[in-house]
């Protein structure tokens, strides 16, 4: 239910019951029935994201049904039990509605890319009781490579942690997001560099398990200067995509680095919990 559409449904109806006792009893007094529905209708319009807001947080719609096959991209979604699955969904719907999208020579950003934007924030912060990633809540696309200020060269992904900003390129945004075992997972690297960034101490930790290059191809055959060319860059942050690969690979990071994967479980034990 949306509160927005309740009180002006229910404010219309009050100020039409008011009209009507007012013009067919001619009794002055009924003035107050036409007169606050009207100041109640526009404090809604006015408060409508934070009425909805409020509201979201005690009783999140859930995604319809067309994004279901979205969020089964999500290997995390997909190992999760009904309830952990709900939550998921719940999360991913108000980090949809949380960021703020904004689009470079795009007019308007698709929804279905706005649902990964947030289920890609819903994976690497599933552990954060906290699921908003404090001030990082701006999204922008770009057709193509871009530069900025900080880097000069053409590349298709950036953290700007000073005004909370993530920037991509929508193309290699959404075939990492698509095919996440071929390509690096642009959204979780993101993301989990955001993660990382509020929440030192984990960096602290995954900095001793950290996987270098040669591990990273061993698990997922992403060669280091395939990796540098897709996002476009020449320094990445390693302990970002170790995180990456945790919820991409998992079975692989097991399966040959059986320690580290087992620290990561225990740090982000509540993906085991749900």
């Amino acid at each position: 239910m949306d509160p927005v559409r309740a009180i002006t449904i229910s404010g219309a109806c009050i100020f039409a019951i008011g009209a009507i006792l007012r013009y067919t009893t001619r009794d002055g007094s009924y003035d107050l029935l036409m007169i606050l529905p009207v100041v109640a209708i526009g404090a809604a319009m006015a408060l409508g994201p934070q009425l909805r807001w409020r509201y979201w947080m005690k009783h999140a719609p859930d995604l319809p049904g067309s994004a279901a096959g979205l969020m089964d991209r999500f290997d995390l979604y997909r190992r999760l039990g009904l309830e952990g699955k709900r939550e998921f969904r719940r999360r991913t719907f108000m980090l949809k509605e949380h960021f703020h999208f904004h689009g470079e020579a795009i007019e308007t950003i698709p929804e279905d890319v706005r649902v990964m934007v947030a289920a890609s924030a819903a994976t690497v912060g599933f552990h954060r009781e906290g699921f908003l990633l404090g001030d990082y809540e701006t999204v922008v696309f770009y057709r193509h490579f871009f530069p900025t200020p900080v880097h000069e060269v053409l590349h298709a992904s950036e953290l700007h942690p000073g005004d909370g900003a993530i920037i991509w390129t929508l193309s290699a945004f959404l075939r990492s997001c698509v095919e996440p075992r071929k390509y690096l997972h642009l959204g979780l690297y993101e993301f989990g560099r955001a993660v990382l960034n509020l929440e030192p101490d984990l960096r602290a930790e995954l900095d001793k398990i950290t996987l270098n290059y040669a591990e990273i191809k061993k698990i997922a055959g992403f060669p280091e200067d395939k990796l540098k060319a897709f996002v476009g860059l020449p320094t990445l942050d390693l302990p970002a995509i170790t995180l990456v690969l945790y919820f991409t690979h998992r079975d692989e990071l097991g399966a040959l680095y059986a320690e580290k994967r087992e620290v990561l479980d225990a740090l982000l034990n509540k993906t085991e919990k749900v």
